[in-house]
């Protein structure tokens, strides 16, 4: 696959980048994470699994390095004029050391992510210690390639809505096939093909259908269970497009809900709403998770309630749909709201082994507040 984006959006991301390693007096970074190196380079291929890595430094050379048999990928997805390969007989840790030697020779200090699933302790530690012996001292960089993620640009925002228009469509398929005498498998059937057909290539997350009963326990994948009269069927899921995501959750059901189901589907709505008026620039997501509670308890549910409100998105590979490492709305959560981020706002209320209702929207926050990229327009079944 080519590029996502032309050469200058790479180039503006790899020059932020250079500027943040010489304030911080970094003489390279090596990144692991797939959705940093995609970010930083275009390369995206589904066999992240391996071990792969994108060197930058900060005099002005980049590099991919993975399985020779994955260079084919790399240098097809991305505008770097260099990509190199280890054999799988090799050592990958020390091809990584050997080709930063030869990027940055003589480099003193050099950023690691030490929060990656992707560079686990024991090659961490082997790493650090590669690039200790060579005389360099290894440092955090975490926290600026997530700054740099956080804040989309006009580019990254057109992929996003791209992927919510995938996402709709898979969303809208789904819930027209959730009725009664249905499976989930065929609703989730349904959803591949609404997604896939109208532009979205492989998932970070596969959809998640589930009925009746099974719509109280969180992510619930589609079974052969049949969806029976009166249930709620609730459904989530993301399209990708050029890796960026932009997830929806919806609760549908055939027939007329009625008693604690029809209060929590009430307060669901209710605790969305709450918290998207706080989704603006300069805005908490503290806040914004708290007012979510709030008007979960204020309808005497709050024992239904028993997660975070929301989380960024973005550029995904599977296991995750999410960026909620990088910003969440959760009581935790120190960051602002500003202009250009995207976020998932998703209360979901459930009582395992009776019922569950989650009504969401991703949301693009703009200069005076945020515009809803999703939606589910299907109407009440007669």
């Amino acid at each position: 696959m080519p590029p996502v984006f032309p050469a200058a959006e790479y180039d503006r991301r790899l020059a932020a980048l250079r500027a943040t390693l010489k304030s911080e007096e970094l003489d390279a970074v090596v990144v692991h994470t797939p959705e940093n190196v995609c970010y930083l380079s275009g390369h995206a291929t589904p066999g992240y699994y391996t071990y792969q890595c994108l060197i930058v430094t900060a005099d002005g050379e980049a590099a991919v390095l993975s399985r020779q048999t994955e260079t084919v990928n790399a240098r097809e997805s991305t505008h770097l004029d260099r990509v190199e390969g280890f054999a799988d007989s090799a050592d990958p840790l020390r091809a990584t050391a050997g080709l930063l030697a030869r990027l940055a020779p003589g480099a003193t200090a050099v950023g690691l992510e030490t929060r990656s699933w992707f560079l686990p302790p024991e090659s961490y530690e082997r790493l650090s210690g590669l690039l200790t012996a060579g005389g360099a001292r290894v440092r955090s960089i975490d926290g600026a390639l997530a700054a740099a993620r956080l804040i989309k640009s006009p580019a990254e925002i057109e992929q996003i809505r791209a992927a919510a228009r995938s996402t709709d469509a898979g969303m809208l398929a789904a819930a027209e096939a959730a009725v009664p005498g249905a499976s989930e498998r065929a609703v989730a059937a349904a959803a591949f093909q609404g997604m896939i057909a109208s532009g979205s290539e492989y998932f970070g997350m596969e959809p998640f259908v589930a009925s009746g009963p099974r719509a109280g326990t969180i992510h619930a994948s589609w079974s052969d269970r049949v969806i029976g009269a009166d249930e709620p069927v609730l459904l989530e899921m993301s399209a990708t497009v050029g890796r960026y995501n932009a997830p929806l959750m919806h609760t549908v059901w055939s027939g007329a809900l009625s008693g604690e189901a029809a209060e929590m589907a009430v307060a669901c709505a209710a605790a969305r709403d709450a918290a998207l008026a706080h989704v603006r620039p300069g805005g908490s997501p503290a806040e914004a998770h708290a007012a979510c509670k709030a008007a979960i308890a204020d309808a005497g549910l709050a024992h239904t309630y028993r997660k975070r409100s929301g989380y960024s998105v973005g550029i995904a590979f599977a296991p995750d749909w999410g960026e909620g490492h990088l910003l969440s709305l959760g009581e935790t959560e120190e960051k602002r709201f500003a202009a250009n981020m995207v976020v998932h706002v998703v209360p979901t209320l459930r009582i395992a082994g009776t019922a569950g209702i989650g009504l969401s929207a991703t949301v693009l926050i703009t200069d005076d507040g945020h515009e809803v990229l999703t939606s589910c327009p299907v109407g009440p079944r007669r």
